[in-house]
């Protein structure tokens, strides 16, 4: 009777296992986090941004009619940093855009973090925000933004129907 209910065991843990989705297949959710920051030191905005590589890649893919691979195109990060500067937009109060630069990006698992800076001595209050990141890659996309500064916290929320920029302060 063990015998029989140890192999029954074993022949469902197999079969779960092979039924299971594999490891790299497409996630069921679609969100970027990103972190804003203001540095009073260096009266910089310093943005750290999480988004699924596999649907950055997609979209990537798409606009340039040629694969893009995180790590393994030579211009990954060029490509990368042109679709984020069209689809990550801050404004400071008085409507001037403000120009952010490259900082970095690291990939970790299916995720990859992209980090961008921007010079802003105003600092970010009245200031607003457009995050069309992935939008044009599923109308389940939601973008979510945690901002920091001078010890206030602010949460925005971006969908698929926002175009409209926010006012993070």
């Amino acid at each position: 009777m063990r015998v029989t209910t140890f192999v029954l065991s074993v022949a469902f843990f197999v079969a779960a296992i092979s039924l299971s989705p594999p490891a790299t297949a497409a996630h069921k959710f679609y969100t970027s986090f990103a972190q804003i920051e203001y540095n009073d030191e260096r009266e910089t905005v310093e943005v750290a941004l999480r988004v699924f590589g596999d649907d950055m890649e997609t979209v990537l893919t798409r606009r340039h009619g040629k694969a893009i691979r995180i790590g393994k195109t030579e211009d990954a990060a060029k490509v990368i940093f042109a679709y984020v500067a069209d689809s990550f937009q801050l404004q400071n109060r008085d409507g001037a855009a403000k120009k952010f630069e490259w900082v970095g990006m690291e990939t970790k698992g299916d995720v990859a973090w992209l980090y961008f800076e921007t010079k802003m001595p105003e600092g970010l209050t009245g200031a607003t925000l457009r995050n069309r990141i992935l939008l044009d890659f599923s109308d389940e996309q939601v973008n979510i933004v945690h901002l920091r500064h001078s010890g206030q916290k602010a949460d925005l929320v971006f969908k698929a129907n926002d175009s409209d920029f926010k006012k993070c302060f």
